[in-house]
């Protein structure tokens, strides 16, 4: 039974609010940490890490009278993975920001994911040059392969048609929700991949159809059988595996992973599932964080600075994309 089917009208708009709040506190906070103007790759990294504790703060206590528990993790990094395309050939990031969302319910799971790459705007349109190679690749989706970042080599062809894929157009600068005129005065928008990007959606809503399974493409746990689900799968291995650093907003070499843990300790990353029985036995291992993520330095949403020493950091592979995961487990009492 789909999430959505045990919200009522309101309580799905609650998760839309409680998206936008963490949005906005995120975005303003990588206005106010920047030494000089916020960037783009700023904003994406107060979202997923900063942001992820307000999230928590207002998706929690709905979902769980559902019997809902909720684990939300975000990793930054950034420049990586460069793919190449076309002849002759282009060679550009592959996006900006992978959402990942996984729902575990009776031990069945199910996963969907969304790729966005933003766009900073000081309005609620923004026109992007014919000639664009970012815009080929996501209006487009030609078969491309992998440069940099440490995955496979080798063609890929997602056949992706915009369901998995997304512009997302952020506020260059500060304001105030009241004086963003953007959908649901969100200052960060989803825009289908057009030559004139418009602030139509706002993430806050996206983000709450990821959690309700009505956006987003699936793709396939397990060994994957397209390209498709080998893709996000892969990234979710690569990504992660080592510190980010963002002088622009006062960080030095941080834990790249987040997480804000909902559940009680049975099922956090890392324990030991060895005393848990039934249901919660088989959610615990189906955790994506457990399955991609388990030895990689977690910080607990602060930005603290990682301790790791220097001469550990070097030989630590580069790679991986920007993430926001959400995993939820439905009736576990």
């Amino acid at each position: 039974m789909p999430l959505a089917t045990l919200l009522a009208t309101h309580e799905r708009e609650s998760l839309y609010s409680g998206a936008n709040a963490a949005i906005w506190h995120s975005h303003n906070l990588a206005g106010c940490l920047a030494k000089s103007a916020a960037r783009e790759e700023d904003y994406v990294a107060t979202l997923v890490t900063n942001g992820i504790p307000f999230l928590a703060d207002r998706w929690v206590p709905l979902l769980q009278t559902k019997g809902v528990r909720l684990k939300l993790s975000g990793v930054f990094c950034h420049g990586h993975p460069q793919v190449s395309f076309g002849s002759p050939p282009s060679q550009i990031e592959l996006a900006d920001l992978l959402i990942v969302h996984q729902h575990t319910k009776a031990g069945r799971v199910s996963a969907r994911a969304i790729l966005l790459q933003a766009k900073m705007s000081s309005g609620s349109t923004h026109r992007l040059s014919s000639s664009d190679a970012q815009l080929h690749l996501f209006s487009q989706w030609p078969p491309f392969e992998f440069v940099t970042g440490g995955l496979p080599s080798g063609l890929r062809d997602l056949k992706e048609h915009g369901k998995g894929s997304r512009y997302a157009l952020v506020h260059d600068g500060h304001a105030y929700p009241e004086q963003i005129t953007w959908a649901d005065q969100c200052p960060w928008a989803a825009s289908p991949a057009e030559q004139q990007l418009t602030a139509d959606r706002s993430l806050a809503r996206l983000l709450g159809d990821m959690l309700l399974n009505k956006d987003g493409r699936p793709f396939q746990l397990g060994k994957p059988k397209d390209d498709w689900s080998r893709t996000i799968q892969e990234l979710l291995q690569i990504t992660g595996q080592r510190t980010y650093r963002r002088a622009n907003i006062g960080r030095g070499a941080t834990p790249r992973i987040t997480h804000a843990f909902t559940a009680e300790p049975g099922l956090m990353l890392m324990y030991d599932d060895g005393g848990q029985t039934g249901i919660a036995a088989k959610a615990a291992r189906a955790s994506l964080l457990e399955r991609y993520f388990g030895a990689v330095p977690i910080s607990q949403g602060d930005g603290d600075d990682s301790n790791t020493p220097p001469n550990e950091q070097r030989d630590q592979p580069t790679g991986g994309i920007s993430s926001l995961i959400i995993e939820t487990t439905e009736g576990i009492g």
